[in-house]
């Protein structure tokens, strides 16, 4: 019998500042709890994923205007009952003063820092993907 996965868009942020990316804690309340991660999440239906991320780091990080610039790569990860699939965007500005709602802590890293977190699975290939695209400026 061929069973049918469901699959769940999601997307995440590449957040720059000064030669220095955003990472956030995964609070006690989430899957992966402790992990570290680029925030986003689902994409709702009819939104395109950079509305989508503009909605989440607001609900998220409290932060708006956000300037979404280049798609980066976009991860897969399966699960016993749906596959997620994680699409990075790079994101050069934004208003605000960052304020966590689901995230226990944050940190400015170099992309080479990021490697020495603990981070969620699915950024992995993310943060490697963002890493060839700085070898290609």
């Amino acid at each position: 019998m061929l069973t049918i996965m469901k699959i769940i868009n999601v997307v995440a942020a590449i957040i720059e500042h000064q030669n220095h990316i955003l990472i956030a804690q995964r609070d006690n309340q989430s899957d992966l709890a402790g992990y570290w991660e680029f925030p986003g999440g689902k994409i709702e239906a009819n939104e395109t994923p950079q509305q989508a991320l503009c909605r989440e780091l607001y609900e998220e990080l409290n932060i708006e205007q956000v300037k979404v610039t280049d798609y980066i790569a976009t991860s897969h990860i399966r699960l016993p009952e749906r596959i997620i699939q994680l699409q990075a965007w790079k994101v050069v500005a934004y208003q605000g003063n960052i304020q966590l709602h689901c995230h226990t802590d944050y940190r400015w890293v170099t992309p080479d820092e990021a490697r020495h977190y603990l981070l969620a699975p699915a950024d992995i290939p993310l943060l490697n993907a963002y890493c060839l695209t700085l070898l290609k400026k």
